[in-house]
C-alpha cells in the first residue's frame, strides 16, 4: 500500500536539503529564461506586422518556408540574439573592476583640481 507520496519523484531524501545551484548555473538559467521570455514578446510584436510567407518570397536563396516554419525560425533567431545579449551583459558585469582595484579617494587624499602651484602650472601661467 502506498501512502500517497511519490518517493522517486524527488532527487533528495526527506532529511536532506535540495542542492543549491552554483553561480554559473544560476547565470545560465537566468539568461536562458529571460531571453526566452524576451524572444517570445519580440516574436509576437514582429510577426504581428510581418507575414513570414512574404519574407520567404523575398529571400535570394529561393527557399520556400511555410508560415509555421517562419514563426519557428523567427522565434529561435530572436532567442539566440537575446541569449547572446544576456550572456555579454553577464560577462561584462562579472568582469567589472572592484572598488578595491581603484585608488582610494578620500577627503584628505584628494588632489587639488585645476592648475595650481603644486601641479601643472608653469611659470608663465601665474
Amino acid at each position: 500500500m502506498s501512502d500517497g507520496r511519490d518517493t522517486q519523484a524527488s532527487s533528495h531524501t526527506e532529511g536532506e536539503a535540495p542542492r543549491v545551484w552554483r553561480k554559473k548555473q544560476r547565470d545560465i538559467a537566468n539568461i536562458l529564461w529571460i531571453s526566452f521570455l524576451t524572444a517570445s514578446v519580440a516574436t509576437m510584436v514582429f510577426f504581428a506586422s510581418v507575414d513570414p510567407e512574404v519574407l520567404s518570397g523575398n529571400n535570394t536563396l529561393g527557399w520556400e518556408i511555410s508560415r509555421q516554419s517562419g514563426y519557428a525560425l523567427g522565434f529561435f533567431g530572436f532567442w539566440a540574439l537575446t541569449g547572446v545579449t544576456g550572456l555579454l551583459c553577464v560577462l561584462l558585469v562579472r568582469t567589472e573592476r572592484r572598488a578595491r582595484d581603484f585608488p582610494s579617494i578620500r577627503g584628505g587624499d584628494r588632489q587639488p583640481e585645476g592648475p595650481g602651484p603644486e601641479r601643472g602650472a608653469r611659470d608663465g601661467d601665474r
